[in-house]
């Protein structure tokens, strides 16, 4: 019993701890009695890297000797001391909505703060060590976005897209390549940084949703305890010009996003043969979805909050949305509605979106239309 208690306490503090995972490390370690490992990485730079860095349980060094040229890629190696977990661990029980996460480890903390401290690109390579034993770590072949490498594309079907895209209205070129690149870029880096990716995928929207009609908004739409302020205000010429003024100076792009992706969706998005039974993503909860991951995206940008881990990995089953009662990463807590459709999901969203825009957009004398 005194184990439980013990093991309790632990978690509890570890779950309210909001430092670094690598900074908390080193703190664990200082217990003698603790279980730990060893486990060495391969890391990759292109740019010359000279000498080795000890600290604490850390262990980061050149790894490969031989002459490089400015540019070429070079083998260096981080080792890293690790606390070992219990399989008593209970720290699902203290789990909580604010608890610290990242999406990532030890060596990516380490790696990411030295790159901007060296002003160097390192990238993490295979596990290459486990506990002074040589062993190969290589990743499973698992995909994130699966229907980007899957069935067959055939290059005779772009001259269609590019007429389309020679008789979008001319005022519309600029904002329509800047979204486009944006979604060429988040496909490009999604199976390594989803997270990245995702916001990608949200500007590539916003580039072009800021013309949305959104129809007639109230102040009490932006802001209800707002609202209730400005209506006891008893000269109601006065309340009207502060309510405007209020009104004028708000962009509502959160709405603007989720209506222009509702107004350019057609049916066939919602008829594509390869959605899964479990976790699929019904039509009437789409704008709920929307404001959701927008917000998910102003909570990372402005306020530094992690998304959940759902996105980070193969969706189960090929699910376009989790669909557990609860998650927990290393103490931290997501339940279902904090839940954003997967980023197999909100791509082809995207993809569709795009192309739907471009065919309405056509010029008026444009064969296209």
């Amino acid at each position: 019993m005194k184990k439980s208690k013990t093991l309790d306490k632990n978690n509890s503090k570890n779950i309210n701890d909001k430092r670094m995972y690598f900074i908390r490390n080193i703190e664990d370690l200082e217990d003698k009695s603790v279980e730990s490992h060893k486990i060495e990485y391969e890391v990759s730079t292109d740019g010359y890297t000279v000498g080795e860095c000890n600290f604490g349980p850390y262990y980061f060094s050149i790894w490969e000797i031989s002459y490089k040229k400015e540019g070429e890629e070079r083998k260096l190696c981080l080792r890293i001391k690790e606390k070992g977990y219990s399989q008593d661990d209970s720290s699902w029980k203290f789990a909580d909505k604010e608890a610290f996460y990242h999406e990532g480890d030890i060596a990516d903390e380490i790696l990411a703060l030295s790159s901007l401290f060296l002003r160097r690109r390192f990238k993490r390579g295979p596990k290459v060590r486990w506990n002074d034993e040589p062993r190969l770590f290589l990743k499973p072949e698992e995909w994130i976005d699966k229907p980007l490498i899957t069935g067959k594309r055939k290059l005779t079907d772009l001259p269609y897209w590019l007429e389309l895209v020679n008789g979008l209205d001319d005022n519309l070129h600029q904002k329509f390549i800047l979204a486009v690149r944006l979604y060429y870029h988040a496909i490009l880096f999604l199976e390594e940084q989803p997270d990245m990716a995702y916001l990608n995928l949200v500007s590539s929207i916003e580039t072009l949703c800021r013309e949305q009609n959104i129809g007639k908004v109230e102040l009490r739409d932006l802001d209800v305890r707002l609202a209730t302020l400005v209506d006891n205000i008893g000269n109601n010429d006065l309340k009207g010009k502060i309510e405007r003024a209020i009104l004028k100076r708000e962009k509502f792009i959160n709405r603007r996003f989720r209506e222009f992706i509702v107004e350019n969706i057609e049916d066939s998005f919602w008829s594509y043969k390869e959605r899964p039974e479990r976790g699929r993503i019904d039509p009437g909860t789409l704008r709920e979805l929307l404001t959701r991951i927008y917000n998910q995206r102003s909570k990372t940008l402005h306020e530094g909050q992690p998304f959940p881990p759902s996105i980070f990995r193969p969706p189960l089953i090929g699910a376009e949305i989790e669909f557990s009662l609860g998650m927990i990463d290393r103490g931290r807590k997501w339940e279902p509605e904090d839940y954003i459709p997967n980023p197999h999901f909100f791509e082809r969203l995207v993809n569709h979106v795009l192309k739907t825009y471009l065919k309405r957009n056509q010029k008026k004398n444009s064969k296209n239309k």
